[in-house]
């Protein structure tokens, strides 16, 4: 059964292996290199109370991927790039275990993502953007929910290629 749990550093060993796998690398090292996300997470999970909240996906307490949460407005160039609205929060996701890619399992995490950040942000809408060459993530959210706003290069992030900027809409008043 797909659990999130709060990252720890004890986890970046794990992590930092997935992101070697072609399947992880494709989309989270297009623009950076292993050693400067896990510098970032690393310093997200150990450093004082970070804005991006980080979390570990098990399979029946096994790590199988990663996810994180975030408020648009602690990221104002980001949020203003990516036509963020009040209340919202931006999240990002991965599977790391092949054996669980194509199984639903990232559908799972979406749901189980949004929940968690819905925990702390009541209602909150949620708007992310995946590159727009990946179908499986584009997919996943689709499942959920999230409806494509635009395709299009998004200022603040490091490359020009399209991204997939999907929403998924504040549920009651927004917060």
């Amino acid at each position: 059964m797909l659990r999130l749990r709060p990252m720890t550093s004890d986890d970046l060993p794990v992590v930092r292996g997935w992101l070697d796998l072609p399947h992880v690398a494709r989309w989270w090292l297009a623009d950076t290199t292993a050693e400067a996300e896990i510098a970032k997470t690393r310093r997200r999970v150990a450093g004082p109370r970070s804005a991006t909240i980080l979390l570990m996906a098990t399979w029946d307490d096994v790590p199988i991927g990663w996810c994180q949460w975030y408020r648009w407005a602690d990221y104002p160039a980001d949020a203003a790039a990516m036509d963020a609205r009040d209340g919202e929060v931006g999240i990002d996701y991965a599977i790391g275990d092949p054996a669980f890619v194509g199984r639903g399992v990232g559908t799972a995490l979406i749901a189980a993502l949004v929940a968690w950040a819905r925990q702390a942000r009541p209602g909150a809408g949620v708007l992310t953007d995946p590159d727009a060459a990946n179908t499986a993530s584009r997919r996943v959210l689709e499942k959920n929910g999230f409806t494509l706003v635009a395709v299009r290069p998004v200022e603040t992030e490091p490359a020009d290629r399209p991204m997939a900027i999907y929403r998924l809409p504040a549920v009651g008043p927004e917060r």
